[in-house]
């Protein structure tokens, strides 16, 4: 190995050089990947795509929960944890739902998809998180704005909170 000077008895780490560059090069990459395909918080609730909602609600006489969030919003991903990957909350959902899980995507995107959109503006959506319940006629049963905490939620949505 080379010498760092020539007074030096101490070797230049190439190994650990190279080392560094690779891991550095492969956190960027993974950066750069998880850039344009973030993870998708674990749930709970079995979510159902907008395409198969209505035929599903009219199939099971259940209506539509429409969540409505973002990816950038806080308070979507404090809810999303609390509820969405609780156990009792999810099979509450699951049981008395066809839930439809919306991502606004304006700020990364520039706009929605235009069905997600239709979706925002008829159930008048102006802050995240949101839910809109629409029964199996189409109409908006419900509408709540915000999250105000995990005892709410199960009160909006019509679940005995685990206490009761």
């Amino acid at each position: 190995m080379r010498r760092v000077d020539p007074g030096s008895t101490r070797a230049l780490p190439r190994g650990l050089l190279v080392a560094a560059v690779l891991l550095l090069g492969a956190r960027g990459a993974s950066a750069l990947y998880e850039k344009h395909n973030p993870s998708q918080p674990w749930s709970l609730v079995a979510w159902v795509p907008l395409e198969q909602a209505e035929a599903l609600s009219r199939e099971r006489h259940l209506p539509i929960l429409y969540y409505f969030s973002a990816d950038w919003c806080s308070p979507c991903h404090i809810m999303e944890r609390d509820v969405f990957n609780d156990d009792y909350a999810a099979r509450g959902i699951n049981a008395r739902y066809i839930p439809v899980k919306l991502k606004d995507r304006r700020e990364e995107e520039g706009v929605n998809p235009p069905a997600v959109q239709a979706l925002i503006k008829a159930h008048s959506v102006s802050g995240f998180p949101s839910f809109a319940v629409v029964g199996v006629d189409g109409k908006r049963l419900r509408l709540k704005q915000g999250y105000g905490g995990y005892t709410s939620t199960l009160q909006f949505l019509l679940i005995p909170t685990p206490s009761d």
